[in-house]
């Protein structure tokens, strides 16, 4: 009987051994991907920074437009052509 208990021990430990294999390998898997995730995360932050500088720039040049064609007209009024 005490061989048989032995057996199931053993049996049981590496039952136990393989799992812990499977957990640290996933682990392992895991870890790499959020590696991964937060590179591109910091990359799609640097993305976004430039694309918010380049809209802040696009609507100051949309503004100054505006403000020149707002004088181009006032001066067209001013004339006055009726």
């Amino acid at each position: 009987m005490l061989d048989v208990s032995k057996a199931i021990d053993l049996e049981s430990l590496k039952l136990l051994e393989s799992k812990v294999e499977q957990f640290v390998a996933q682990h392992e898997r895991v870890r790499e991907e959020h590696g991964v995730l937060a590179r591109r995360l910091v990359e799609k932050d640097r993305e976004l920074a430039e694309a918010a500088v380049t809209l802040k720039r696009y609507e100051q040049e949309r503004a100054e437009i505006r403000a020149r064609l707002e004088r181009i007209l006032s001066r067209l009024d001013a004339l006055d052509l009726t």
